[in-house]
């Protein structure tokens, strides 16, 4: 294969001029069938990813596809870049299950970290060694986070409700709020796993005690709509980091 840079300019210029070549392609028409690459974009690909996740480079390749596409002499539609994008994720997820990793720690990184393949990488990598270790930690944030999932799933929740704690009636939403509230706010966008799972075990007991002592779908319609919000505000903690949906038991 091609030698991949080693200095941060080498790095920088081959991973710019590579994902220069992939928009500009793709945009041309020329991305690759099943059965042809003529302008070997999965070769061109392959290399930006092992350059980016060999040495642990974090960069958003939606926005670096974005300012390449600016440079372009022709136009370079948003569903273009969608193509592009895409192309590289399915290429990235080949390289990581290339390593041995277990697949659904991968779509798990990918679903929600694959613009970043250094950062995706080391998430699918942990979750992967974890899931192998039957992680207790893992096992406990993964239920914390379903039940709240289940609950709210086909459930008509206003997007634009903020949750109030003056409607609380239980002392387990006022709990579980507060919980919330300290995960939230140690939550960070580039924290690995551990990281991750160390901020929201705190939930486990909490998410519980909501569930034992209180009933979501109250009569009352703020309340209900109150405790619905709350729980799409627990569900989302993971958004950003992984999608434990894609991991067996969840």
């Amino acid at each position: 294969g091609d030698e991949l840079p080693a200095s941060p300019a080498g790095i920088l210029v081959s991973v710019a001029d590579r994902l220069d070549s992939l928009v500009g392609l793709v945009a041309a028409g020329c991305a690759p069938s099943a059965s042809t690459d003529p302008y070997a974009l999965r070769r061109t690909a392959y290399a930006m990813l092992q350059t980016l996740v060999g040495n642990g480079i974090g960069v958003d390749l939606r926005a670096a596809a974005s300012a390449a596409a600016e440079l372009q002499p022709i136009s370079v539609s948003e569903e273009t870049l969608d193509t592009a994008l895409d192309f590289v994720e399915r290429r990235l997820e080949q390289l990581l299950l290339d390593r041995g990793l277990a697949a659904q720690a991968v779509r798990a990184a990918l679903a929600e970290r694959g613009s970043d393949p250094a950062l995706a990488a080391e998430t699918a990598t942990d979750l992967s060694r974890l899931m192998a270790d039957n992680s207790p930690a893992l096992a406990a944030v993964m239920t914390s986070l379903a039940r709240p999932i289940r609950i709210i799933r086909g459930k008509e929740v206003d997007p634009d409700w903020v949750v109030n704690p003056e409607l609380f009636e239980q002392e387990e939403e006022r709990w579980l709020w507060e919980a919330y509230g300290v995960a939230a706010s140690k939550k960070s966008a580039d924290m690995n796993i551990a990281e991750f799972l160390a901020v929201a075990e705190p939930l486990s007991a909490p998410v519980d005690a909501f569930f034992d002592k209180v009933f979501v779908m109250a009569d009352d319609e703020k309340v209900r709509a109150n405790r619905l919000a709350l729980l799409q505000q627990v569900a989302a903690l993971q958004d950003g980091v992984v999608d434990f949906s894609q991991l067996p038991g969840f």
